[in-house]
């Protein structure tokens, strides 16, 4: 959970997703989103790592560690950037959509978060 929310969201989540999703078009700013999008590419190969000795990052089953890290699958999949091979990251994703809390609570649209930036 920790390493989700320091090393995971930071690049994805403030870096690639709200560079893409929440920035206009005309603010965006290519050479970080880029640097960003080569972070997310090496910390999912982190997670490909230890998926491919087991099915969920708790272990055998579900658990904690899975529902940070695995709310993020969404936005990663969905955005359209270069991502790498990831099979066992895929197959991850792939057991989280079978569960309808997963559907019904992360997998939900944000097209009218498009080019809204957050003023503050």
């Amino acid at each position: 959970m920790d390493w989700c929310q320091t090393t995971l969201e930071p690049d994805l989540m403030m870096g690639v997703f709200w560079g893409l999703i929440r920035t206009p078009e005309a603010e965006r700013d290519w050479p970080t989103l880029h640097d960003k999008v080569a972070r997310c590419s090496r910390h999912f190969q982190v997670l490909e790592t230890i998926l491919s000795r087991q099915p969920f990052l708790s272990g055998d089953s579900f658990g904690l560690a899975d529902i940070p890290t695995g709310a993020t699958l969404y936005r990663y999949f969905s955005l359209d950037i270069e991502r790498p091979p990831l099979p066992a990251v895929e197959a991850w994703y792939q057991r989280l959509q079978s569960r309808p809390a997963y559907r019904e609570h992360v997998m939900v649209p944000y097209d009218d978060l498009r080019g809204q930036r957050i003023r503050l």
